[in-house]
Formats: structure tokens, C-alpha cells, sequence
């Protein structure tokens, strides 16, 4: 004798199932069993220099928020890159120092009242709208009332640029890039799974909120511009991720 079962029987099982905690087939995961979403800020330093009109055609394509970090004394030399980013609606503008301590960080460092002269003439070449900040050869933060240094020198000079406006970001993580070809170090691949292994293990400066920095230089090929362009399709792929620019960035943890 063949024994039928009902669809209303299956449905008392199933609503069963499910007071009990258990998983049907086509279940999506309690609550509790949910990703929490993880914030990723790619930043480009240094420009606008070549390199930057890739970045643009990359980010115009991908439409992804990013945040380009200028140099006042390269926008100068390079009005049509700035005027590029600018125009370009997922890119925030941030200030990188008008001089990049011409390379010579100590000496720059040692005058904070000629650090602050510095940002804030490369404020006014740049045009950016709000003061978002890094500064040159040091990662060092002051967000709110966070504050993080990685060396004693500069320490003096990013508190006065806080106490005028300015927010300094520092970096979780770099994409690297060969000093004499500016080529990237690594793969998009690679890259990814150091920004899965950054945000797993809480290796960030807040949780959940990496920061990648990378330079404008990298990107002055085609291949390499498809390099970034694979590495944003992959941070796609976790749909428990999203893109950000710094000005979101969380001001307390």
C-alpha cells in the first residue's frame, strides 16, 4: 500500500524544520548566520601624473567609489588629469601635500607650520571639497579622535593639520610597485587574497575597513590598468563587500 503524502504535511514539516533551526533546501541562513559587510577604500597616491587617465578609463567602466590623493605641484604640471578625476562622478579628490616633501621627509617634517603652508596650497590648486588627507612618506592617522603614527617624525606636524580641518588617512595595506619601472608588484589575484586575509583576521586599523593604497604610476599601461580592473571585478564578487570613498570612512570605532 502506497502511502501519499499531503502537500500541507510538508509544509507542517517544514515550518517544523525551521522552528527548530534547520535548513531546507532553498533556506538563505538565519540572522545570525549572515555576512556582516566589509568596507574597502581603494586610494590612488601621487597623481595627477601618467597613469591617472587609466585609473579614470578603469573606474568610468567598473563604477566603483575610489579616492585619488594629489600632489598641488603635479596638478599644476597636469591640469588635464586633475580636470579628468574631477569631472569623474565615483572619484573623491583628496590633498597629498603641494611639494611631497620633495622627497626629503625629515627636513619636511621638522617645520610643521611649513607642513600646514604646504597642504594648504595644494587645498587651493586642487579644489578639493572636503580637507581629506595623507601625508607624504608617513602612515599616520587622525580621524576623529582616533590617532595612529608609524614614526615620531610627522607626528607634530599631522596634529596641526587636524586642529585645522584636515582628516589624515594611513593605509592598511599597499599594493606594491617596482621603484624603477612603477610596474605593480603582484597580481590582481594575489592582491585579493591578501585584502580576504586583511579583513578575516582584523587586520585593519577598524574592523571591517581596509584601506589599500596604491600609486598612480602603476597604472600606465594597458595590462596594468587590466590588472586593477580584475582586481575590482573580484572584490565584486564577495557580495558581503562594498566600495567606499574615505570621506565615509568611520570617524570612531
Amino acid at each position: 500500500m502506497k502511502i501519499q503524502i499531503r502537500p500541507i504535511t510538508l509544509s507542517l514539516f517544514a515550518i517544523f524544520a525551521l522552528h527548530l533551526g534547520l535548513h531546507t533546501g532553498n533556506a538563505q541562513g538565519s540572522d545570525s548566520g549572515e555576512k556582516k559587510t566589509k568596507y574597502v577604500y581603494l586610494t590612488f597616491d601621487d597623481g595627477p601624473l601618467e597613469g591617472s587617465e587609466k585609473i579614470d578609463e578603469a573606474i568610468r567602466l567598473e563604477k566603483v567609489p575610489i579616492t585619488v590623493l594629489l600632489v598641488g605641484r603635479h596638478a599644476e604640471t597636469q591640469p588635464h588629469y586633475l580636470e579628468l578625476y574631477k569631472e569623474n562622478d565615483h572619484i573623491e579628490v583628496g590633498n597629498h601635500s603641494y611639494s611631497h616633501a620633495r622627497n626629503h621627509y625629515s627636513k619636511f617634517y621638522f617645520n610643521p607650520e611649513g607642513v600646514l603652508d604646504d597642504f594648504l596650497k595644494s587645498h587651493e590648486i586642487i579644489g578639493a571639497g572636503d580637507r581629506v588627507a595623507r601625508l607624504p612618506g608617513r602612515n599616520m592617522w587622525r580621524i576623529g579622535s582616533q590617532k595612529k603614527d608609524d614614526i615620531p617624525s610627522g607626528s607634530e606636524a599631522a596634529d596641526l593639520l587636524a586642529e585645522n580641518g584636515f582628516e589624515i588617512y594611513g593605509w592598511d595595506m599597499e599594493w606594491f610597485h617596482d621603484p624603477k619601472t612603477a610596474e605593480p608588484v603582484g597580481s590582481a589575484e594575489e592582491v585579493f587574497q591578501q585584502i580576504e586575509h586583511h579583513l578575516d583576521r582584523g587586520r585593519t586599523f577598524t574592523k571591517d575597513h581596509l584601506i589599500l593604497l596604491c600609486h598612480d604610476e602603476m597604472f600606465r599601461e594597458d595590462w596594468e590598468e587590466s590588472e586593477l580592473k580584475k582586481l575590482i571585478e573580484l572584490l565584486k564578487t564577495r557580495h558581503d563587500y562594498e566600495f567606499a570613498r574615505l570621506k565615509h570612512y568611520p570617524t570612531s570605532k
